[in-house]
């Protein structure tokens, strides 16, 4: 279940406008372990210092060469993203290190030092690039991560929010830190804090009345962000049932598409939607349509009230649509008549 939420949110996003943060433009419990001390390969050494290179040719040879080098070049390049006076070299070395995690483990105290001190905000971007990407191994970066939730640049502020959702239901500590940057003057921000917290899932619970309120943000991604959060927080979002349902007549098709999904996984106490999830399948949007039958389906029996809807439904024009709704009935009903519009029909009548 929490690998299909991680996909539905990273569809929900992807959809929206609201994806993982860009790569940064170049710059002008779980202990682990400590980095090598041996000595470092000239062939690292020549690659590192090639990263701040005036010619791109020479930079993107030096970060390959760096990549395939792996594991070996890690103590290396925790020492230039630490020391090296060139900012594009530091930045590049943060960002090598996230092409070489997992093994790249032993730099997470290097890589939180950077979050926490580095003056050039795109090296500190990419090291909170770097600790998401290493997911559950950086719990020991989540204070850090917290803290730079502060940060004065509002990109760094976007990637910290997206690596504690990465981290997981483990950053469940950084719950107060994100519902507090919903409220922050950048949209971006607001958006990637409501992802985190549903990619921390029901273990942020608390931040259910908050994400009722971020579904009025003027940006659509935060919206439909905070939708598709309150489906992955699930049943105990029950409260977020009204606010969903208005948001299956919001002017943007992702933030209807993210509502309806989100009152199907809250479940059988999302059943007052049903009425407007049976109106949703003819919206003007065939994955609008699509998702308001998966949400019916996801009720399940309680849904009985849209079965009228959903036999007509059996005539749309998408082939999605169709098997989305065929797959309703079946789990509203118990029937299994395929999509065959006449004879859900006539079975439908007898019951009456």
């Amino acid at each position: 279940m929490r690998i299909l939420l991680a996909l539905l949110l990273a569809l929900t996003f992807l959809a929206s406008g609201l994806t993982a943060c860009e790569q940064s433009p170049e710059a002008p419990s779980r202990e682990p372990p400590g980095p090598s001390s041996e000595t470092p390969d000239p062939e690292v050494q020549v690659a590192i210092q090639a990263l701040g290179d005036e010619s791109e040719d020479v930079r993107e040879a030096a970060f390959e060469a760096l990549v395939n080098i792996g594991p070996e070049a890690v103590p290396a390049l925790i020492q230039a993203m630490r020391e090296d006076e060139n900012e594009e070299v530091r930045w590049a070395a943060a960002t090598v290190l996230g092409e070489i995690e997992p093994e790249a483990v032993e730099a997470i105290p290097a890589l939180i030092q950077t979050l926490e001190e580095d003056e050039d905000k795109w090296v500190r971007l990419a090291a909170a690039e770097v600790l998401g990407e290493m997911g559950p191994d950086a719990v020991l970066a989540i204070p850090a991560l917290i803290q730079a939730l502060g940060d004065e640049s509002a990109e760094v502020r976007a990637y910290v929010a997206q690596a504690l959702g990465w981290i997981g239901p483990e950053a469940r500590g950084a719950v107060p830190a994100l519902i507090q940057a919903l409220g922050d003057e950048s949209g971006e921000v607001r958006g990637h804090a409501a992802m985190a917290l549903g990619l921390i899932g029901p273990e942020a619970v608390e931040a259910v009345p908050a994400l009722i309120q971020a579904m009025g943000d003027e940006e659509a991604p935060v919206r439909s962000a905070a939708a598709a959060s309150l489906g992955a927080i699930g049943p105990s979002a029950a409260a977020a049932v009204p606010t969903l349902t208005q948001a299956l007549g919001d002017e943007d098709e992702f933030v209807r598409r993210a509502a309806a999904l989100a009152l199907g996984f809250i479940g059988p106490a999302a059943v007052e939607a049903v009425p407007t999830l049976a109106q949703a399948l003819d919206d003007e949007d065939w994955e609008v349509r699509e998702v308001a039958a998966l949400a019916l389906n996801m009720i399940g029996p309680p849904a009985v009230d849209a079965v009228p809807a959903l036999i007509r439904a059996l005539a749309d024009e998408n082939d999605n649509v169709r098997t989305s709704v065929a797959w309703a009935l079946q789990s509203i009903t118990g029937q299994n008549f395929g999509q065959d519009p006449n004879i859900w029909q006539q079975w439908w009548a007898e019951q009456q």
